[in-house]
């Protein structure tokens, strides 16, 4: 049984950690669309490992009409997360 639940928490961890780099991915080739991505922006992005922040992330690019105004909303929505 034991090893059965590991198998499974394995399964489902490699799951979440593909949906993880699936949303990076996501993220950056939204933003590729406005042109060359700073490594920096780049890194921080795959650095990530919170999903949620990614799917707002991936929202945010997806309406973001240039990379300045992603960074801008980006930031925005970071300083709002360190208030809370």
């Amino acid at each position: 049984m034991i090893f059965e639940e590991m198998l499974r928490e394995e399964k489902q961890e490699g799951r979440a950690e593909g949906r993880l780099e699936a949303t990076q991915e996501a993220v950056l080739e939204l933003l590729e669309e406005s042109g060359e991505i700073p490594c920096e922006l780049q890194e921080k992005i795959r650095n990530l490992e919170n999903l949620e922040t990614l799917k707002v992330l991936l929202k945010l690019a997806a309406r973001a009409d240039s990379l300045h105004t992603f960074e801008e909303k980006a930031e925005e929505y970071f300083n709002s997360e360190d208030k809370e």
